[in-house]
């Protein structure tokens, strides 16, 4: 491949955080170019950085990495002393002390040869550095470069291509997941009637509130919603901590009649003033806003959609069960979809009896 194709899926990977590479592509980066902590111009000190003058021996990794990722230490300011140069990487440290955030200080449960899912429910969870990061073989455009992962259908892999890989090693099939954690490998399924592009481009191709420059056919990364809520050029990549729960990169409301809902996650990809304007779905803004003369305050996007995806319906479509049950009429939770912008929903929400309520544009 040409050197001028190289430095064009280098640029295109870097600048989109949405440009999602070919395992081709992937393959050509990793054997044209150096591992990110093996340039010069990111690791000055080079080897020595990381294996000399602190005695690592890789159980407590995430020490080490705050010398470069984080706010000036006293391990960085004793490499100095010694004169091995340290550049300041972006602060990931920083991202671990807010409130939401992959459990780093778990340390020294990481083991190399790990085997995934996890099949044994006793098995200790743990999220450390290694678990994610390879420092030997990480690549500025592909991060995870160099370590294992798990693939959409449910198959460890020494080498994970995608970044969902590297999710679906605690967020599939594992035996030792939290209760309230689903398997987001049934979730982005392909064979699922809708999802979110994560895994394959979407079914869906009539997507009016989606910003220019996105189509049903633009694959997306688990990072693009989760990672840090840092804004500008001080947010480091990655699904490191995030003031918002779920470690969303915006706020995102899931509780019902909250008195100041924010979905700014949603409206990252897709225009508010096209779902407001019910450019979709005729009662988009009663259902977000409520309505003041019946008394009914707005309702979350996740009490109808599963944002991951849906394995019985279309656009979507979920209920949410705290808040949505069937309706009593006839005993039905479901949503039937008649065709462009046209379905039925058979339920009760906000104590009201939908059986059906239609809509058509």
């Amino acid at each position: 491949m040409s050197k001028c194709l190289l430095m064009l899926i280098t640029f295109f990977s870097l600048a989109f955080n949405a440009f999602s590479l070919t395992k081709e592509e992937i393959d050509v980066l990793a054997q044209a170019k150096k591992p990110t902590h093996l340039l010069s111009e990111n690791n000055p000190g080079g080897c020595k950085s990381c294996h000399a003058g602190i005695r690592y021996s890789g159980s407590e990794e995430e020490v080490q990495c705050y010398t470069c990722h984080g706010p000036k230490t006293k391990a960085s300011k004793k490499l100095e002393k010694i004169r091995i140069n340290v550049k300041q990487s972006k602060d990931v440290a920083s991202d671990f002390d807010k409130p939401y955030k992959h459990p780093v200080e778990k340390r020294g449960l990481h083991k190399y040869g790990e085997v995934f899912p996890v099949t044994n429910p006793n098995v200790p969870r743990h999220s450390e550095c290694l678990d994610c990061h390879s420092p030997h073989d990480s690549l500025p455009e592909v991060p995870h470069w160099g370590v294992s992962g798990v693939t959409i259908d449910g198959k460890f892999v020494k080498k994970a291509y995608y970044e969902y890989e590297v999710c679906f090693k605690c967020h599939g099939a594992d035996a030792n997941k939290p209760v309230y954690q689903r398997n987001k490998i049934r979730e982005f399924n392909p064979n699922n009637p809708s999802y979110h592009p994560v895994v394959e481009k979407g079914k869906n191709n009539y997507l009016p509130s989606l910003k220019e420059g996105l189509t049903y056919e633009t694959i997306i990364k688990c990072s693009d919603c989760h990672g840090s809520d840092t804004k500008g050029s001080r947010r480091a990549r990655g699904v490191h901590g995030s003031n918002n729960d779920y470690i969303l990169v915006s706020p995102y409301t899931k509780k019902e009649e909250t008195l100041k809902p924010e979905y700014d996650l949603c409206y990252e990809c897709h225009r508010k003033e096209s779902i407001l304007n019910n450019e979709s779905f005729p009662f988009h803004r009663e259902h977000i806003e409520g309505l003041k003369a019946r008394n009914w305050k707005g309702t979350s996007c996740s009490t109808c959609h599963n944002p991951h995806g849906s394995e019985k319906n279309k656009f979507l479509i979920e209920f949410n069960p705290d808040y949505v049950t069937k309706e009593t009429t006839t005993n039905r939770l479901e949503f039937k979809s008649e065709g462009i912008f046209r379905g039925s929903c058979y339920l009760k929400c906000h104590n009201v009896e939908h059986n059906p309520k239609s809509y058509a544009k």
